[in-house]
């Protein structure tokens, strides 16, 4: 999947985010992160007894008024950008630290680069991945996982 003229979520906003244009979530195609961590917080089922490897991707195209990851989704001023293998490399020690899931939050416009990042941890990965995103979701976008 390409991001040079990115359609990755509904508002298709069409601009080249491979070439460091930002689209309507305020991201380039640079997997950028604010926080990777074993979180106790989530609903029990999901974070069940040790926690869920969450992974808080910045940015988002719904843009909620009422967003509870407001100052992690506006904007390119917080978190730090990842490669696929930092990132496979992520999962692989949140899975060690004893996480319950994978729980990718605001995904859905590092699409690209996450279904890269899963190929590279495929057979070493043995925990269930939440997709958990705001539910504006194109459809096209979810047949790439």
């Amino acid at each position: 999947m390409s991001l040079n003229g990115c359609y990755a979520c509904p508002r298709g906003c069409g601009v080249d985010r491979d070439n460091g244009e930002l689209g309507v979530c305020g991201q380039s195609s640079q997997m950028r992160i604010s926080r990777i961590s074993l979180h106790e917080f989530e609903e029990p089922p999901i974070s069940g007894k040790n926690g869920s490897g969450t992974i808080f991707f910045c940015g988002c195209s719904l843009g909620c008024v009422f967003c509870q990851n407001k100052q992690i989704s506006r904007g390119r001023t917080v978190g730090r950008l990842y490669t696929e293998r930092e990132l496979a490399d992520e999962m692989l020690a949140l899975q060690k630290m004893g996480a319950t899931n994978i729980n990718l939050v605001t995904p859905t416009h590092f699409s690209k680069g996450i279904i890269d990042t899963l190929q590279m941890v495929k057979g070493e990965l043995d925990i269930p991945v939440v997709y958990n995103t705001s539910g504006y979701e194109s459809v096209e976008t979810l047949k790439g996982f």
